[in-house]
């Protein structure tokens, strides 16, 4: 009998109540002592995905998985068991397609006129797309977290960056105000101790606690003035005047600038030959910056090998020394000013060095290495040909 048939035979037959569950839109079954079906809706057939005559008569573990099928069994027994009503908040099944639906069931106990349980009743509410829907909410909800997490470290590099920078403003200031009125005691302080060394120089030979003392007087004198050459050279980074240079040159005159400290043995490979577009001058203090470092980290007892090599629109110098090298949470932040472990340093040759280059629209890096310290300097070359710039070969 159909559901229109079965309603126009009257509202109080059983098929009339059969027809009234057969169009329930959740899925609704019922089943005997046995665990076996013997009713299910259109609703229910279409979740398990077969026909209502194949379900009849057959229990969960010859349509689903095991280990649902005993999920599903044993809710059964709890209301068998205790006579109550069951309320499984989520459970899976999976579908013949292999697809999985989520699920809430409801199961009832079904007495007889005894007061006996004969049957269980469920009513199943397919949650599926509300998963589906927390799933997406909960990955958007990740998402947006992880976002506001990387917004904020990125508002917190720009606040210090921001703080560093007026720093820095500040420190251009006070250098280009202070140079002078420094550098003139300092001078005046060389020229004496110049005319002492001169007017004493019997006397300092039979004393050497005295020549130590000029001596030390004279070397503070030269490490102020280099200090304030620091403060000049990172605050007034001017506009470089590019023209075609050989690194052969830029390396020999960097090593030469660099002479008054170099102690130890200096190794050039590759092809010194290559020629890139720089300002000489600046590229010259910059790498030279690299080499008295090497000597500060090794003294007299190293070496320091420069490796050339051509990658295209660049040719690559490295500066790898046999020193102590550097600890990675040094090596993070090498480059940032007022950053320094020397006692007397201010922390700005390396945030010079690199400004330097690029600068000229190369780059300066400090590599992880193994034992000595790693730095590699990108220089810009002229792969066109077509710039007339002089060739500066040293």
């Amino acid at each position: 009998m159909t559901a229109r048939e079965a309603v126009r035979s009257g509202a109080n037959g059983e098929a009339f109540y059969a027809a009234i569950v057969e169009q329930i839109a959740h899925p609704i079954f019922v089943k005997d002592r046995e665990y076996r079906w013997v009713v299910l809706n259109r609703a229910a057939c279409e979740l398990f995905g077969h026909k209502r005559e194949e379900l009849i008569g057959k229990s969960d573990f010859d349509f689903f998985p095991a280990t649902e099928a005993e999920g599903f069994r044993a809710s059964d027994r709890r209301v068998f068991g205790n006579a109550e009503t069951v309320i499984i908040e989520e459970e899976s099944i999976t579908r013949p397609d292999g697809s999985v639906r989520k699920l809430a069931t409801t199961k009832a106990p079904l007495f007889d006129e005894t007061g006996a349980i004969t049957h269980v009743v469920g009513i199943i509410h397919d949650i599926t797309p509300i998963k589906l829907t927390e799933a997406a909410l909960r990955v958007s909800n990740e998402a947006l977290e992880a976002s506001v997490e990387a917004r904020t470290n990125e508002l917190r590099d720009m606040q210090e960056a921001l703080v560093r920078r007026e720093r820095l403003a500040v420190l251009g200031q006070l250098a280009g105000g202070l140079a002078h009125q420094i550098r003139n005691p300092l001078a005046a302080m060389a020229n004496a101790v110049a005319v002492l060394r001169r007017r004493l120089k019997k006397v300092l030979q039979g004393d050497l606690e005295a020549a130590q003392a000029i001596a030390i007087v004279d070397e503070e004198i030269w490490e102020a003035n280099r200090i304030i050459t620091d403060l000049i050279d990172f605050a007034r980074v001017r506009p470089p005047t590019r023209k075609r240079v050989k690194v052969k040159a830029l390396i020999d005159a960097a090593l030469a600038h660099a002479k008054s400290e170099l102690a130890f043995p200096v190794t050039v490979r590759g092809d010194s030959y290559l020629d890139v577009l720089v300002d000489e001058r600046q590229c010259r203090d910059a790498l030279a910056n690299l080499v008295r470092n090497a000597f500060e980290a090794m003294g007299e007892e190293g070496s320091l090998t420069i490796t050339c090599r051509d990658e295209g629109a660049f040719v690559v110098l490295a500066f790898v020394d046999t020193g102590p090298g550097i600890v990675e949470s040094v090596r993070r932040r090498l480059f940032e000013p007022l950053n320094t472990s020397k006692p007397l340093g201010l922390g700005l040759g390396l945030a010079t060095a690199r400004s330097l280059v690029r600068n000229q629209g190369g780059d300066l890096v400090a590599l992880p290495a193994v034992g000595g310290a790693h730095f590699e300097v990108s220089l810009p070359r002229d792969p066109s040909g077509t710039e007339d710039f002089p060739i500066v070969t040293g």
